[in-house]
């Protein structure tokens, strides 16, 4: 009961965080994307298509949608310790790519820096302490590993889909227009290979938690 709660307490203010951030990042981004004459909705649209904040709001809505609506069809499915499991791994390559590859690349201040704080560092730390904590291991297994590469897969291509139509890649290791195709695929085969390492590292993590 005691952990019932506990865990209760620190979803609430994890995702109340984690909307404040949110929120934050949208209206700062919108208001810098305004101010340059871009639409309200190509605004949205440029910054929703980071899988840093793709990532976060997943978070958000699933922890919120546990919270307030347990028993529904989302509820159950966003309980599940395996799907709980594949988001540890996408914000654990968030918190990863930041650190090595992006830290540095921009000179952020004032409320751009809290974000950035919350998104890319408090947001991996509280997730992966939330799921050691609070979620089942019980039937996270090998077989899951490749299903949860379906979700980095599809932003691959809707990245490289949008960057070719508009010019525009959210990050340089998938900037086809300047690096070319061929490096792009060989990027994306060392961040492949470092979600294959994180999967396997929780996987392996969750049998020794369940002994």
């Amino acid at each position: 009961m005691m952990k019932t709660s506990l865990k209760s307490l620190y979803a609430t203010i994890y995702a109340l965080v984690l909307w404040f951030a949110l929120i934050l990042q949208f209206y700062i981004s919108t208001r810098l994307y305004l101010d340059k004459d871009r639409t309200f909705a190509g605004a949205v649209l440029q910054i929703i298509s980071y899988f840093t904040i793709e990532t976060n709001l997943l978070i958000a809505i699933a922890i919120t949608t546990i919270l307030l609506k347990p028993g529904s069809s989302w509820g159950k499915f966003f309980a599940k310790s395996t799907t709980q499991t594949a988001i540890a791994v996408y914000i654990l390559i968030v918190g990863l790519i930041y650190v090595v590859l992006l830290k540095g690349l921009w000179q952020l201040d004032g409320l751009f820096k809290l974000t950035d704080f919350l998104l890319h560092t408090f947001s991996p730390i509280a997730y992966l302490l939330y799921w050691i904590f609070f979620v089942s291991k019980e039937t996270i297994a090998w077989k899951n590993l490749l299903s949860w590469a379906v979700f980095p897969l599809l932003y691959l291509f809707y990245s490289l889909i949008r960057g070719a139509i508009s010019g525009y890649y959210p990050y340089p290791f998938v900037n086809a227009a300047k690096f070319g195709y061929l490096q792009v695929m060989l990027n994306s085969l060392g961040i492949l290979l470092v979600f294959i390492i994180f999967s396997a590292a929780l996987i392996v993590t969750a049998r020794l938690l369940k002994k």
